[in-house]
C-alpha cells in the first residue's frame, strides 16, 4: 500500500468511526436494504430509485466488505434519530429519510414501487411540521422535499410544489413570496478553487 493510499484508508475509517457513532444504540439495519434502491451512489452514478447492481435480491449487499466511501458513512435518519419510532424504519416506512447540507435539507428518498408512501399518516404531517419549523428560520431554511426517482416533490407547510425531475447539476431553491414561500430548481453554483 502507498502512502498516499495509507492516508485515504485512514481517512475512510476515520468517517466510518465518526457516521457508527451517531447510530442510536440497538438500532441496526437487519433485512433492511431499501437505501441499495432509493437513494443515489456517486461512485457509480447510480441514480435513486433503482436497485444498485450489487445488492442482490433486494436482500444483501455482495460487496459489502469492499463497499464504496458514500455506504460506508450513510446511515439513514431512522438510524440517527432516536426519537424516530418504528414506524419510520426505511423498510416499513417504504422511503428512507437522509438529511444533508449541513442538516438543512431533509429528503424521503421514496421506494418507486410506493410512490405516495410519504404521504401516509403519520408521515406526511411530521414532514409538513418539519417544513414549517424549517422556514421559521429563513433565510437559514429547511427544505423538506420527496424524491421519487429523480422526480422531485418539495413540501411546504401549506402545499407540495411538483418541480419535476431534478438533474445532479440542479438544486431546489425557496424564496419568499408574499405570505409564503415558492420553490423551484435552479442550476447549482459551479465550484471553483
Amino acid at each position: 500500500m502507498t502512502a498516499e493510499q495509507d492516508q485515504h484508508a485512514s481517512l475512510s475509517d476515520a468517517l466510518m468511526a465518526r457516521a457508527n457513532a451517531k447510530v442510536v444504540p440497538g438500532r441496526s439495519c437487519g433485512a433492511c436494504t431499501l437505501c441499495c434502491k432509493a437513494v443515489g451512489v456517486v461512485e457509480i452514478a447510480k441514480p435513486g430509485g433503482v436497485w444498485c447492481q450489487h445488492c442482490s435480491g433486494g436482500k444483501r449487499c455482495t460487496i459489502y466488505e469492499q463497499r464504496y466511501a458514500s455506504c460506508r458513512t450513510f446511515y439513514c435518519e431512522w438510524m440517527m434519530q432516536k426519537a424516530l419510532g418504528p414506524e419510520w424504519k426505511p423498510d416499513r416506512a417504504k422511503f428512507v429519510l437522509t438529511n444533508t447540507d449541513s442538516h438543512r435539507h431533509l429528503t424521503a428518498c421514496v421506494d418507486p414501487g410506493f410512490p405516495s408512501a410519504w404521504r401516509r399518516p403519520p408521515y406526511y404531517a411530521q414532514l409538513r411540521q418539519w417544513a414549517a419549523e424549517g422556514l421559521q428560520r429563513f433565510p437559514d431554511l429547511h427544505v423538506v422535499n420527496a424524491m421519487i426517482g429523480s422526480r422531485c416533490i418539495v413540501i411546504l407547510p401549506d402545499r407540495d410544489v411538483d418541480i419535476g425531475e431534478l438533474d445532479s447539476d440542479e438544486m431546489i431553491e425557496l424564496r419568499a413570496a408574499g405570505a409564503g414561500f415558492e420553490a423551484r430548481k435552479v442550476k447549482r453554483p459551479a465550484v471553483t478553487r
